[in-house]
């Protein structure tokens, strides 16, 4: 169990954007539900929180893009689109239009989830391509092999890689032959000779 919650908190603290998008949902659906079932004012105030729960991140970028760039974004548009069919909604007691702007605002809190998960991921695939290289060279100098970091290394060197190792800098094949394999850099799994 506890490896169970700090997995759970870890996922929490890495993808915040998507609890947000599944309280988003879950407010949006029992707001409707009041709604329908004559709870006005607890809809009301459900679909208010699920609004703000939802919300919130493209509020902070859509203001910090006005703020700084001094441009409308699309987050931007979509609070006010949302906000104004809320506003309408109440006024002239269309309770409906505030479920469709919180509707607005899950769809964006989703999207905006999706695009933080496939972000990580991307962060984690380009961290563990980067642990793929190699940290030293076996460099041939006057017949001799000498281990150096592959930051002394300088163009014109003939370095010796022997099958199985990494490749640790850029070059040209000048003798020997074998198998790479280049699935960090193309994704085929199948070694290229």
């Amino acid at each position: 169990m506890p490896f169970q919650s700090q997995q759970l908190r870890s996922w929490i603290s890495d993808y915040p954007e998507a609890i947000a998008a599944l309280l988003c949902a879950v407010l949006t659906l029992s707001g409707w539900l009041a709604l329908n079932g004559h709870w006005l004012g607890g809809g009301i105030w459900i679909l208010l929180a699920a609004y703000v729960i939802g919300g919130y991140e493209s509020t902070r970028e859509g203001l910090s893009t006005l703020w700084q760039e001094h441009e409308l974004d699309v987050d931007l548009l979509m609070i006010i689109a949302a906000l104004g069919a809320a506003i309408l909604g109440l006024w002239q007691q269309q309770y409906y239009l505030l479920v469709d702007g919180a509707v607005l605002i899950l769809i964006f809190a989703i999207s905006g989830a999706l695009e933080g998960i496939a972000m990580k991921r991307t962060e984690r695939n380009i961290r563990s391509l980067m642990q793929l290289t190699s940290d030293t060279a076996r460099r041939l100098q006057a017949g001799q092999e000498q281990s150096v970091a592959i930051q002394q290394l300088k163009v014109g060197d003939l370095i010796l890689v022997k099958p199985g190792e990494l490749i640790p800098a850029d070059g040209l094949l000048q003798e020997g032959e074998s198998t790479v394999n280049q699935a960090s850099i193309t994704g085929e799994s199948i070694p290229v000779e």
